[in-house]
């Protein structure tokens, strides 16, 4: 498991499609300076079982939403301490009218890994990577 968030930190999820869509580098070290949204609680919860928060998220198409739905944007800059790869196993639901498969609720195994290319070899499916980040101050 993950050390405890020190004064300054903050965890942020980064999904796997948009980093392979965007082609995102996130390397230990890095200075970055992003536009950050609430993450999906619930989506947290099934990976970790209620084990772990990570409360923001790099959505790179938060931007495209209806005003109404707009949501609540963080700006954070400061470097990237830790990068843990995320993956999951996924089953079939238990719920009859569920379809698809869906991720085995507190199966998540994370990796600390010092950068989100290449991926690192792993069980399951990556679903993302939480990218621990100490703030800069002005």
């Amino acid at each position: 498991m993950s050390p405890p968030l020190r004064p300054g930190e903050v965890d942020v999820w980064l999904w796997e499609w948009q980093v392979a869509e965007d082609r995102r580098q996130v390397l230990l070290g890095e200075t970055v300076m992003w536009d950050l949204v609430p993450m999906d609680q619930d989506w947290i919860s099934k990976l970790f079982a209620d084990r772990r928060s990570v409360p923001l998220q790099l959505d790179t198409y938060a931007g495209h939403s209806e005003p109404a739905d707009a949501p609540e944007w963080t700006r954070m800059s400061g470097v990237v301490q830790r990068i843990e790869h995320v993956s999951v196993r996924y089953v079939q639901p238990t719920d009859p009218s569920g379809t698809g498969s869906v991720p085995e609720r507190g199966a998540a195994v994370v990796h600390t890994v010092p950068s989100i290319w290449p991926e690192q070899p792993h069980t399951g499916s990556t679903t993302g990577w939480i990218v621990r980040i100490v703030e800069a101050f002005s």
